[in-house]
């Protein structure tokens, strides 16, 4: 609880927030968004509950960079105090090969300490960060005997924003993405790089699928990348299926709040089309759930 204070000016103070929804607020969360800002910025939660009659409680869990080791500490944190039926995991065009810079504040000190593969190279760094801010919550609860704020109950994550990306901003993204496409480093070195991520993915999928909870993806990518599918679409497909976006939403420049997220009437398309897709599959897990 300290850490998510101690961070409390990044990403609108959302480590807070999202400490708050799982702990302290009793709505339970039967569908959980997992990812980065595109995430905050694509599903509206009360929208979906509202296609859904209100049948299921919907928490958007997005949190601004990319990481998978921080989405593992929040997955790992919300399967012990809720029980979703459903995780929907953010992907985007490739997998971040480094340690999310907000992990060691959050990690517990056995996941500090442990890494899942050598390939690590943020692992001294982290162990660092997170001592730091050990130091720092000793100083806190002992010398100056500081108080956490209220609990924040609000049930809903999502970032609203009726922004509309300028066109030549929008414009400047897709030569970005142009040039870091025909920079890519050499394949089998990001291989390697890649065993970092996965491994934590894994170990999210892991969690999961031990107390039988069904885990999709989503693919968010960002304007003008101009990717269809993520890169490593090969690698999410052999644990689970990864939804795509359609072009009718992806191109609009109108949905844009910048050349990375959705604007609220993006959003709001995006989560339309999500609670379609959502419902299929809760309604296959129930058929399982009848079967078996």
């Amino acid at each position: 609880e300290f850490s998510r204070h101690y961070i409390k000016d990044d990403c609108y103070n959302h480590g807070a927030w999202i400490f708050d929804r799982i702990t302290h607020n009793a709505t339970p969360t039967d569908i959980a968004f997992i990812g980065s800002s595109h995430t905050i910025h694509a599903f509206q939660e009360k929208e979906i509950e509202q296609i859904f009659e209100n049948q299921y409680h919907v928490a958007n869990f997005g949190y601004c960079r990319f990481g998978r080791n921080l989405e593992f500490v929040f997955i790992k944190e919300l399967l012990k105090y809720k029980s979703p039926r459903l995780l929907v995991i953010e992907v985007h065009e490739d997998e971040p090969k480094n340690s999310h810079d907000i992990y060691p504040y959050l990690a517990g000190t056995t996941d500090l300490l442990s890494t899942p593969t050598l390939v690590n190279r943020d692992y001294f760094a982290d162990v660092f960060t997170g001592l730091s801010a050990r130091m720092e919550q000793f100083k806190s609860n002992y010398i100056f005997f500081e108080k956490y704020p209220a609990p924040d109950l609000n049930p809903y994550g999502y970032g609203e924003s009726d922004r509309i990306a300028p066109a030549e901003e929008l414009k400047l993204n897709e030569q970005v993405w142009s040039k870091r496409l025909k920079n890519r480093l050499n394949a089998q070195f990001e291989n390697i790089q890649l065993k970092y991520p996965l491994a934590y993915l894994n170990k999210s999928l892991g969690l999961a699928k031990a107390k039988n909870i069904q885990v999709i993806y989503v693919y968010l990518p960002e304007y003008g990348s101009g990717l269809k599918e993520p890169l490593r679409m090969k690698e999410y497909e052999k644990t689970g299926e990864v939804l795509i976006l359609p072009d009718s939403i992806l191109k609009n420049t109108g949905n844009w709040m910048d050349a990375t997220h959705f604007n609220n009437k993006g959003a709001k398309l995006v989560s339309i089309w999500m609670a379609q897709k959502l419902e299929i599959k809760l309604n296959e897990a129930g058929r399982c759930s009848v079967g078996n």
